[in-house]
């Protein structure tokens, strides 16, 4: 069985996607409505809450087999739950999939700012790759 996975912190880039899964996806932007995405106290990652009026733009990968979900739910850790939502691309198109959310036990770790996708891009994503790397080779 395959599942849609949308991402929307570390893993929407390449060189992260692809040191936790094994397969090769389809990958296409979309938006994830009624949730904010927001800074992990002392991280580089974020997490997703629920938040009615707010969207988080991401990455949808297709039909990700289960051996990459038992991946990714070892990654993703206790911190987060994976649920099914919907997501919608550019062009309209409603998609199912799951997303890993925030579990309401942990929202202490939030800090109170959204998470910013380009200052990672350009500071945090080689560190969170030399942080993880022991974890991403699995």
């Amino acid at each position: 069985m395959s599942v849609n996975i949308f991402t929307y912190g570390s893993l929407m880039f390449v060189p992260v996607w692809q040191q936790v899964v094994k397969g090769q996806y389809q990958a296409i932007p979309c938006v994830l409505a009624d949730h904010q995405r927001l800074a992990v106290l002392n991280e580089d990652y974020p997490a997703a809450i629920h938040q009615p009026a707010h969207n988080i733009q991401g990455v949808l990968y297709l039909g990700v087999n289960a051996d990459d979900i038992a991946r990714l739910d070892r990654f993703e850790g206790e911190y987060y739950d994976r649920i099914s939502i919907q997501v919608t691309a550019a062009q309209g198109c409603v998609y199912p999939a799951d997303v890993y959310r925030l579990n309401a036990q942990f929202q202490a770790i939030l800090a109170p700012v959204d998470w910013d996708v380009e200052q990672f891009k350009q500071q945090g994503l080689q560190r969170f790759l030399q942080q993880y790397k022991g974890f991403l080779s699995i």
